[in-house]
């Protein structure tokens, strides 16, 4: 509970200090989305139950509700009735960098926020918390990252999952070869084929994948939780008034209940329940107006 307090401790600083109006006058992205009428989310394709193309080629997920959410505020905000949406995808490799240069307005995925990070983009309040785990086969004998001593191990590139795997590896003197993936889809077909013996990012994310895998069940989570990673949605920096409605919309979800009601929705169907650690952030960001 007080690491989520610390994480939301500079959004209480936008949200107690800087008024709508003041920051409608220097928001480079507010001027943007007024000028065109348009609001871009950048997606991620496979990051279920957060932000995927579903069989509809329809983009969903979780992190896409809340942010639909904002962008409804964004419009009663800006006296933007017809507002409209874009999609962008993004990945793993340049979701930070499309967000630094003002190519998608928000980026509604699965992205960790850490302090380094902050100093590319700003974060919204904490809509969930992950941690990372271990997918494997369920046939393969693992149970802890230990066991994956003399094994490979697959993490995301440009991920927070790397260092963690990395730094366990060192201190536990564990011989763990590690193979970088390009995506979650990419680690999914690898674990099945046998190409390596594990996948290790967030848990909500391996989730999602093993309910993807072709024989039902054949897919596993496995372990204690080796991290703390906290979401957040992106926006540029330097953006107030944006961010401001961001954590306003969430905090509105926080305080009337409706968040655990979109949690369920889509974290009921991978088997993921409302965490306690999920909770306390829920109690905690719950700011009043």
């Amino acid at each position: 509970m007080l690491r989520v307090l610390a994480g939301a401790t500079g959004v209480l600083l936008v949200l107690s200090g800087v008024s709508s109006s003041q920051a409608q006058s220097v928001d480079g992205l507010v001027k943007k989305i007024r000028d065109t009428k348009s609001l871009t989310i950048g997606h991620r394709e496979t990051s279920i139950p957060h932000s995927y193309i579903d069989n509809n080629q329809k983009v969903v997920g979780y992190s896409i509700e809340l942010c639909l959410k904002i962008a409804e505020a964004l419009r009663q905000e800006l006296g933007l009735p017809d507002l409209e949406i874009k999609y962008v995808p993004v990945n793993i490799q340049n979701r930070m960098a499309l967000v630094s240069n003002g190519t998608v307005d928000l980026e509604c995925g699965s992205t960790v926020n850490t302090l380094a990070r902050q100093r590319q983009v700003d974060f919204t309040l904490v809509p969930f918390i992950a941690a990372d785990r271990v997918m494997v086969k369920k046939d393969s004998g693992i149970k802890e990252v230990e066991d994956l001593n003399g094994k490979v191990a697959a993490v995301p590139q440009a991920s927070t999952s790397e260092k963690v795997l990395s730094q366990l590896a060192e201190a536990k003197k564990l011989n763990i070869k590690v193979n970088q993936i390009r995506d979650h889809a990419d680690a999914l077909i690898a674990v099945e084929s046998g190409r390596v013996d594990a996948y290790v990012t967030d848990d909500i994310i391996l989730y999602g994948l093993a309910t993807k895998a072709r024989e039902r069940g054949s897919l596993i989570v496995v372990g204690r939780a080796l991290s703390y990673a906290p979401y957040g949605i992106m926006i540029q920096k330097n953006n107030p008034t944006l961010l401001l409605v961001a954590n306003r919309t969430l905090a509105r979800l926080f305080r009337s209940g409706e968040l655990q009601s979109i949690y369920g929705q889509w974290f009921d169907q991978v088997g993921f329940p409302l965490t306690d650690e999920m909770k306390h952030a829920i109690a905690l960001q719950a700011f009043p107006e």
